[in-house]
């Protein structure tokens, strides 16, 4: 199972709930792989890594898959980092900012030369990287940027489920329609098994009548068409406290309310699987 973790808005959870949610299903037994797939490596700091010191990132094996794909298996393997047993991580850094520039240019050459000359289409470059190892892992989480491009684009092209976490408040509730967008115009043209779409409550204030009218407006509103988690991740200064020590939410805190609701959340990943 591979699953993007992407809205195109940031400041809503994304990276927490990669890194929290996959170390969740990691407790519980399962072989989890988290990719991070943007430039600021924001994934990769929080798992107490060092970006900018790291020489293998995905930007090397994304290049690789376009250049050399023939290398790319052993690429990958030895690119992985293996930060527990179950849980393990392919880095970023801001390299892949040039990765981007890259895939740009690939597309536009192809809309000037519309030729299939053989070579990795730029939407799928991402696919052929997961496809080395998708085999190994019960689960694969891609931790997306808020930008609505083509990193994003070749995460949902990978994927057969994506998880769109959103503050429980208007201003972001309402950028779900964009994300919404591109989702369905990924399924209908690109990945007919991208079949899978949650939504995710984070930063939730459960006293707060505004995150309760939220709540309610999402249920109403998407409620029919996707999967809403039953648990949304409650607001606590420890979310933010656990990536400057480089350990999960379920490490660093266990009993906190947030880290209860990553479980609980976890548990429905793998119930809805």
């Amino acid at each position: 199972m591979v699953i993007s973790f992407c809205c195109g808005k940031g400041g809503t959870g994304k990276t927490t709930s990669t890194y929290n949610i996959g170390a969740a299903l990691a407790q519980a037994g399962k072989r989890v792989l988290l990719v991070d797939n943007d430039q600021q490596g924001s994934l990769t700091l929080s798992m107490g890594y060092e970006p900018q010191m790291l020489s293998l990132t995905l930007a090397n094996l994304m290049f690789q898959a376009i250049d050399m794909p023939e290398q790319l298996e052993q690429s990958v393997e030895q690119t992985i980092q293996k930060t527990t047993k179950n849980l393990h991580l392919i880095p970023a850094n801001n390299k892949l900012a040039g990765t981007l520039s890259r895939l740009v240019s690939m597309q536009n050459t192809r809309a000037m030369f519309p030729l299939d000359d053989g070579s990795i289409a730029p939407e799928r470059v991402l696919s052929a990287i997961v496809e080395q190892v998708k085999d190994q892992y019960d689960y694969i989480l891609i931790d997306c940027s808020p930008h609505l491009d083509l990193q994003m684009l070749n995460a949902l092209v990978a994927s057969n489920r994506v998880i769109i976490p959103t503050q429980a408040h208007f201003l972001d509730t309402a950028g779900l329609n964009d994300t919404i967008e591109i989702i369905r115009k990924v399924q209908q043209s690109l990945n007919p098994n991208l079949r899978q779409v949650d939504i995710l409550l984070t930063m939730f204030m459960s006293r707060t009548v505004l995150n309760q009218k939220s709540r309610k407006n999402v249920q109403e509103r998407y409620g029919e068409q996707m999967h809403i988690f039953t648990e949304p991740i409650d607001y606590s200064i420890k979310v933010a406290e656990h990536p400057a020590v480089g350990i999960s939410l379920l490490e660093y805190a266990p009993k906190n309310g947030a880290a209860l609701a990553y479980r609980a959340v976890a548990e429905e990943v793998m119930h809805y699987d």
